[in-house]
């Protein structure tokens, strides 16, 4: 299924990709010989890869249970985005100005959010799912720190099964959309520090709003 070169890498997209969605729900345990066929690869880098994502906090593992799907629950999505209010305005002052072409990018992977986010059902889900990762990507791409910048991202995708949750849930992805929409503008004004200041204001809001539809 997988190419031998990023192996470990691809497998691991591949169970964060099962995580957000709802394939692998919290709490699940994995049972690594039935993921090891799916996936058409050995238990080795299988366990490889998942001692990685467990690194990472995308799994937990638990004696006599192996590697297990962390609970979802609404404090932690809001504990994710306190810490994300804090660090990233700090990785994006950092940064220097996008060029011509991250505007480009940013503003079509809006644009392709906003067609994704008017559809009913699971894809609207997906697209609110990877919406603020992907925009984190393009912002931090070339911040200096490149130790702070790998942890904001890691923490946007940890938020990424959240979103995807709240959307499934009922929570308006529009309001997601607008307060990614007004980030554009501001870094395409070259107004860093506004859009720093915005996403230190109007991160955890936004979360704790998404937050309240979780079951």
């Amino acid at each position: 299924m997988f190419e031998r070169k990023p192996l470990r890498a691809q497998v691991q997209r591949e169970i964060r990709e099962r995580i957000v969605d709802g394939r692998l729900p919290a709490g699940a345990s994995l049972n690594e010989l039935r993921l090891a066929g799916e996936l058409g690869i050995s238990r080795t880098p299988l366990r490889e890869a998942m001692l990685g994502l467990e690194a990472g906090g995308f799994l937990t593992s638990a004696m006599g249970r192996g590697f297990l799907v962390p609970p979802m629950e609404a404090t932690g999505f809001r504990d994710l985005a306190a810490i994300l209010a804090r660090l990233e305005p700090l990785a994006l002052e950092l940064s220097p100005d996008l060029s011509g072409g991250r505007v480009m990018e940013l503003q079509n992977l809006l644009q392709r959010a906003k067609l994704t986010l008017g559809q009913p059902g699971p894809r609207a889900a997906a697209a609110a799912a990877g919406l603020l990762p992907g925009c984190a990507s393009l912002l931090l791409a070339a911040c200096p720190n490149r130790t702070l910048a790998t942890d904001v991202l890691r923490l946007e995708a940890l938020g990424a099964r959240y979103w995807h949750a709240a959307v499934a849930a009922g929570f308006d992805p529009g309001t997601l959309l607008a307060y990614a929409e007004r980030l554009y503008a501001e870094i395409q004004g070259r107004r860093r520090h506004a859009a720093a200041t915005l996403i230190a204001q109007n991160l955890f809001v936004l979360v704790d709003q998404a937050a309240a539809v979780l079951p």
